[in-house]
């Protein structure tokens, strides 16, 4: 007890000391000339995530020397060695819930009202102009600079509009809820393999599994445009975790999940950029745990399932692997600068930084519990289960990295998903723990039905959607774009198109990407999204580009978010005012011909 209260006095302290040092930790600003929020505060990139590993790691350091200083004898590192043990009739039960619940998923999707609401001319021109110009090209990196994943900006929607046979907001919108709903599905199984590792009885273990759901299923909803605790944008952070779950459950097919975790390593870069780091930084945290199982023929198979999966997609991908090499490098390079925003210290009254204080602390608690499997031969926790819940906290301590590039509250809201399912995974097994002395089976399967009950109220399932659901589809998917617009942007529309009859193509000098899809003209360059232009290089890029380009849209509605690209890319901005004069302004949007 005493050893406790001096390691509770001690981490304290350390998170006061990691807090009192944050602002010292900075490397002095070179000389990037990209204009964002880091050059106007001179703001290194390197600094949040140097004083973010600081802050997390430096109690953790005190926490391990204190427990190899005086618990060094409690060590053991056998609660990481895996053990298959398994009762086929408890399995059975979780089995067949969980099929309930995907049901019931099912009903949940058929019943959304399918959102009209206006477009967002900024993020989802992302997923309308550049699939516009890929159709029409053929191009995928070589033609649009891709800031997220050329899944997610271009080949999704692309494919959607071919299988539906229709290019519209409508059937980009629907793909979104698709990915949504492919989240919630993989978020439903991820629990249903912590489910299966503990060590109840079947009805505890319903009754784990169902509260898990009911906490974890509703951190997003298919509203695309709010800021969830978790992002559709991490299903492969999910499929990896549910690959690795799997493998410590069923030895049968672990080749096979091996083998997807080796795609996942390298399809991730595809999906979204910033994900990849994370699955990839996970693919490295499993293969260290199979080498101290002994286990190296499966890291051998992980390690050329990335190998075979990197070069099957350079060899099918041909020029364009170069471009996508290039493309990455770029991002990865200058995004932070583009359009990073500081993380407020902890424990300030900077914005944002409540929030922000509140994840950093429960990553830390998270790390520690963790740690404390270790130190502590819990006979109620079974070793899968111990590795399920120190896996989870290692993904929550690598998804904060997400925030660090954009610190404002939605990000930093969006990395917290995988943190929630951590801790409702080790409060709600150590409550059940304590119920389980009062168990009776009657009270438990009422406990179950109400909690089906409740989630099933909560999936707000309407059946005459349901009923109604193709003909709601059909009238979603062929609404005309204008009802997605703005009276402003539909009278923008209405007088630009004509003006772009002898053009074959138009450039952005604006934050509103929607502007080549809505005007079906495709961007002259492959900066269509010029929000995350910044470089020399990109910039001069884009100049070499223009030669042949004959009309510019030179501003427009969303400018104002941020730094507008006239302040921003001033290289590219005097060789517009040079070479281009006004010719039309319309409302917000200023027109510029050679």
């Amino acid at each position: 007890m005493k050893n406790n209260i001096y390691l509770s006095i001690l981490l304290i302290f350390s998170v006061f000391f990691s807090t009192i040092i944050w602002n010292f930790i900075s490397i002095k600003f070179g000389n990037t000339q990209i204009v964002g929020e880091y050059f106007e505060n001179k703001h290194h990139a390197l600094n949040d995530p140097l004083r973010y590993i600081f802050f997390i790691l430096f109690p953790i350091s005190v926490y391990l020397l204190f427990k190899f200083f005086f618990e060094k004898d409690n060590l053991s590192l056998d609660n990481l060695k895996i053990k298959h043990n398994q009762n086929n009739k408890i399995i059975k039960d979780l089995f067949f819930l969980n099929l309930v619940i995907i049901f019931f998923l099912f009903l949940e999707f058929l019943s959304i009202e399918f959102p009209i609401n206006k477009i967002d001319i900024f993020h989802e021109g992302q997923k309308l102009s550049a699939p516009f110009k890929s159709l029409i090209d053929e191009k995928l990196w070589s033609g649009s600079y891709v800031t997220t994943g050329i899944i997610n900006e271009s080949i999704g929607t692309k494919v959607i509009w071919k299988i539906l046979g229709h290019q519209s907001i409508g059937s980009m919108r629907y793909l979104q809820l698709l990915y949504i709903f492919s989240f919630k599905f993989s978020l439903v199984f991820l629990i249903y393999f912590i489910s299966k590792s503990i060590s109840f009885n079947h009805h505890l273990r319903l009754i784990f599994y169902l509260i898990s759901i009911f906490l974890t299923l509703f951190l997003i909803d298919y509203d695309v445009g709010s800021a969830n605790a978790f992002s559709y944008r991490d299903l492969p952070v999910l499929l990896c975790l549910i690959f690795f779950f799997q493998s410590l459950n069923n030895q049968k097919n672990i080749n096979l999940s091996l083998i997807s975790l080796g795609f996942l390593g390298v399809i991730s870069f595809f999906w979204s950029i910033d994900r990849a780091i994370n699955v990839n930084f996970l693919i490295i945290f499993i293969c260290f745990f199979l080498f101290f199982n002994n286990q190296n023929k499966k890291i051998a198979t992980i390690l050329i399932s990335v190998l075979f999966f990197w070069l099957f997609f350079y060899l099918y991908l041909g020029n364009e692997f170069k471009f996508f090499f290039d493309n990455t490098l770029s991002i990865l390079k200058n995004q932070n600068y583009v359009h990073g925003i500081v993380h407020p210290q902890p424990f300030s009254d900077l914005p944002n930084s409540s929030r922000a204080t509140k994840s950093l602390l429960l990553i830390i608690l998270s790390i520690l519990i963790s740690l404390s499997f270790l130190f502590n031969e819990k006979i109620r926790y079974s070793n899968k289960l111990k590795i399920i819940i120190i896996t989870l906290s290692f993904v929550s301590f690598c998804s904060y990295l997400y925030a660090l590039g954009r610190s404002d509250g939605g990000h930093i809201k969006q990395t917290t998903g995988i943190l929630i399912l951590f801790f409702s995974t080790f409060i709600f097994y150590n409550l059940l723990i304590f119920f389980e002395k009062f168990y009776k089976a009657t009270a438990a399967k009422i406990i179950i039905l109400s909690l089906i009950i409740i989630f099933v109220i909560n999936l707000k399932i309407d059946f005459k959607n349901i009923l109604n659901y193709s003909d709601r589809f059909n009238e979603f998917v062929l609404l005309e774009d204008k009802e997605y617009l703005s009276d402003e942007q539909n009278y923008l529309v209405e007088n630009v198109i004509p003006l772009l009859d002898d053009y074959n193509c138009i450039q952005l000098f604006t934050n509103d990407s929607a502007l080549p899809y809505l005007f079906k003209k495709p961007n002259c360059s492959k900066y269509y999204f010029i929000y995350s232009l910044g470089s020399e290089a990109d910039q001069k890029n884009l100049i070499r580009n223009m030669n042949n380009i004959e009309i510019i849209i030179y501003s427009g509605q969303t400018d104002n978010w941020g730094i507008s690209p006239q302040k921003k890319l001033t290289i590219v901005n005097n060789y517009i005012n040079s070479e281009f004069l006004k010719t039309k302004k319309i409302l917000d949007w200023e027109i510029k011909s050679k």
